[in-house]
């Protein structure tokens, strides 16, 4: 039985993959799919993920490239190498950062690394470095405060808010809860559409304090790319913290509108 961390892993990426391979699949350009799972556990979950589209598979082209080789795979799938695909869009789930620059330059690459949390941060900056803009970063606590983190790197801002999305709306396994490397609290939140929202408001005050001023539009952007949290919960959290004059706003009344500007109070 697959452990909590595996199981909350393995259900973001169907969720994820089931979204992404029928967008991908619908252009011209052969498609990869990278699993370094020596174990077989997530090559097989995308597999039967991948095995739902029979009809697109019938038309195009889907490479699986697995460190797990008994794995069976759904017919119309091929299996290869990274050697024998050439470009094309790519999604890899890693469970170390060692083939993840690599995979980091290709122009269509989208990567999700399973990472010790002492290795996250140096992941982050590299996959930054290559290329990767739009990056989410989480930490899976267990109920016996074990951690692991989760990296997401794409080239796509409508990627990355499918990935927000995919995250918070997950089911709880077995007491996993989510810590925000950005919060200096450190707080373990629990998995829901409507998540905690003091950690967002702590980084959203301190981020005003260091860098100035900021539009509602300016501080929703800066919560997706920055924070585990998604734009809309960038928009309540302002909300509460107008409410408890946390922050100050110009105009000082009317509705919240994206070029509402936003101060520390």
């Amino acid at each position: 039985m697959p452990s909590a961390h595996a199981a909350v892993k393995h259900e973001l990426l169907v969720r994820y993959l089931d979204a992404w391979l029928p967008a991908v699949l619908h252009g011209h350009k052969p498609v990869t799919y990278v699993d370094s799972g020596a174990d077989g556990e997530s090559a097989a979950a995308a597999a039967r993920v991948f095995a739902e589209f029979p009809d697109l598979l019938a038309r195009h082209t889907l490479t699986m490239v697995l460190s797990c080789p008994s794995v069976e795979v759904p017919p119309g799938i091929a299996l290869g190498s990274l050697t024998t695909v050439d470009g094309g869009p790519l999604f890899a789930f890693l469970d170390s950062s060692s083939e993840a620059l690599a995979l980091a330059k290709r122009a269509g690459a989208e990567l999700l690394l399973a990472l010790p949390p002492p290795e996250a941060a140096g992941a982050v900056a590299a996959l930054r470095k290559a290329g990767l803009s739009h990056l989410g970063w989480v930490e899976l606590v267990d109920a016996a405060g074990v951690a692991e983190a989760l990296v997401f790197g794409t080239r796509s801002e409508k990627a990355l808010e499918t990935f927000k999305n995919d995250l918070w709306a997950l089911d709880e396994y077995a007491g996993i809860r989510y810590r925000d490397p950005a919060d200096s609290g450190h707080t373990l939140l629990d998995i829901s559409l409507q998540p905690n929202l003091r950690p967002l408001r702590r980084s959203l005050v301190a981020h005003l304090a260091s860098a100035g001023d900021a539009t509602l539009a300016e501080l929703r952007t800066w919560t997706m790319h920055e924070t585990i949290y998604r734009p809309e919960d960038a928009t309540r959290a302002v909300q509460a913290l107008v409410a408890a004059h946390e922050v100050a706003r110009t105009p000082p009344s009317g509705r919240l509108s994206p070029g509402t500007l936003i101060a520390a109070a």
